[in-house]
C-alpha cells in the first residue's frame, strides 16, 4: 500500500511539474516576442512606447501603418490627383494636394459626414487592412438624398500606392519626400480648404 501511495505521489508531482514548466515556458516566449517587435510605420519610424498586440484589432490598420505618409503621382504632377497624404489622428484621414502653376490647393476628407460650400458627401470605410483601404463616398450634393456612390480603393503593392475607383480611374503613386511649404511651391495662388494645410 505504501509503494502504491509513493508511486501515485511521484506521478502527481511529475505531472504538476510538467504543467507548471509548460506554462512558464509559453509566457517567456510570448513576452519576449511582444517586446522585440515594435510598431514600425511605412516611413521607418518605430513606435516603442507600446508593444504591438497581435490579438487585438486596432480598427485602422492601413491608416496606422501609413500615418503621415505622402504619395505623389510622378507622371501627372499637374493634375487633380497629384499628391495624397494619409493621417490616422488628424481632422481628416486623407488629403489631396493639387499642384498647379496658376492655382494650387489642398482638400481633406473626414470619415463620415463632409460639408463644403453647401455640398455634402458621406464616407464609409469598407476595408481597412494592413496594405488595403477601401471606402464608399455617398454624394448628396445640395440635396438630402444620395445622388451617386463611388468606391475608392487604395492598395500598397511593392512599395507603390495603387489607386482605382468605380468610375474607372486608375493611378499609381510613389512615396514622396517633397516639401509642401507655401514658400517652396511655385504657384500663382494657394487655397487651403477645410482640414488641409500647406505646411
Amino acid at each position: 500500500m505504501i509503494i502504491i501511495y509513493k508511486s501515485f505521489l511521484n506521478i502527481f508531482i511529475l505531472a504538476f511539474s510538467f504543467i507548471l514548466f509548460s506554462c512558464y515556458k509559453t509566457n517567456v516566449v510570448q513576452y519576449e516576442t511582444w517586446n522585440q517587435d515594435p510598431l514600425t510605420k511605412a516611413s521607418g519610424y518605430q513606435v516603442n512606447r507600446l508593444p504591438r498586440q497581435y490579438n487585438s484589432f486596432s480598427g485602422a490598420r492601413f491608416l496606422s501603418k501609413y500615418d503621415d505618409t505622402m504619395w505623389s503621382d510622378t507622371e501627372n504632377y499637374y493634375s487633380n490627383f497629384s499628391d495624397i497624404k494619409f493621417e490616422r489622428h488628424g481632422p481628416v484621414f486623407i488629403s489631396f494636394f493639387n499642384i498647379n502653376k496658376d492655382i494650387s490647393y489642398c482638400n481633406g476628407w473626414k470619415k463620415e459626414e463632409n460639408i463644403y460650400n453647401g455640398i455634402k458627401w458621406y464616407i464609409t470605410i469598407k476595408k481597412d487592412e494592413e496594405d488595403i483601404l477601401w471606402f464608399d463616398l455617398d454624394y448628396y450634393g445640395s440635396s438630402q438624398e444620395i445622388e451617386y456612390t463611388i468606391t475608392y480603393k487604395y492598395e500598397v503593392i511593392d512599395g507603390l500606392l495603387n489607386f482605382s475607383n468605380t468610375e474607372g480611374q486608375k493611378f499609381i503613386f510613389h512615396p514622396s519626400d517633397k516639401n509642401y511649404s507655401r514658400n517652396l511651391i511655385e504657384s500663382g495662388e494657394i487655397i487651403e480648404q477645410e482640414g488641409c494645410l500647406f505646411l
